[in-house]
């Protein structure tokens, strides 16, 4: 042993040993497809997908809402489970207040108003009703024949307000709507005239005919009768 060398030692006790580096498994191997096979997961089990963003909506106009509108939405989806099951549509009466009827047109139906119709505004009286809107004479004027649109209504163009004033008469299971008075621009039509550009302007294939606004109708959901009150409908059912 040289001068000033210091003897080799030996590990003492306890003392850590310095881990060697494992060699990298050769490609294929096992050890290989298992240390790229990622975490441990139950066999078969798949991945769940993370849920959808829910849409926005649109803020309401002034005057409706969303929360009113749901409420009508959810009565009438309870009513179609009960009669899917052979149970009556309800078992109690039925109250749709005015500001909930009118949400429920314009904000989830809103979509399946008359083409050229917005801004449907129902007014409830006692045994009585009123509607607004307006209406877009130029898009109607494009779906009526030639010739269809006479008075004061062919000298009139672009949007206008239209208003309805009559009484909705229900018994047994049928309703029918009388129009007492119609204005359109502020100028009083002929309901039968009104009535004519209904017709014309809301045929389908299914419904050829177009609808008639002046004839008795079935009342949806077996309802019974429908009673009027200032700002509230209820609604009877068998």
């Amino acid at each position: 042993m040289e001068q000033g060398s210091l003897p080799a030692q030996a590990p003492s006790a306890g003392a850590a040993a310095t881990p060697r580096p494992s060699p990298s498994p050769k490609p294929g191997s096992p050890s290989a497809l298992r240390s790229n096979a990622g975490p441990p997961g139950r066999a078969g089990q798949k991945a769940v997908p993370a849920p959808l963003p829910t849409p926005q909506r649109p803020p309401a106009p002034p005057g409706l809402s969303w929360e009113e509108s749901d409420v009508v939405q959810q009565t009438v989806l309870r009513i179609e489970r009960r009669l899917r099951s052979g149970r009556p549509a309800s078992s109690e009466t039925v109250v749709v207040s005015q500001r909930q009827l009118n949400s429920y047109l314009n904000l989830s139906l809103g979509s399946s108003l008359p083409r050229g119709v917005s801004e449907l505004a129902i007014e409830i009286q006692k045994d009585r009703l009123g509607a607004r809107a307006m209406l877009d004479l130029d898009r109607v004027k494009q779906q009526l024949p030639d010739g269809a649109v006479s008075g004061v209504l062919s000298y009139l163009s672009g949007t206008v307000p239209v208003e309805l004033v009559g009484r909705l008469a229900s018994a047994n299971g049928t309703g029918q709507v009388q129009i007492d008075q119609a204005t359109v621009s502020g100028v009083g039509v002929p309901v039968s005239l009104l009535a004519q550009v209904v017709s014309l302007s809301t045929r389908t294939r299914a419904l050829p005919q177009g609808v008639d606004m002046l004839a008795p109708f079935r009342l949806p959901y077996s309802a019974r009768q429908i009673r009027l009150e200032p700002g509230r409908a209820f609604v009877d059912f068998y």
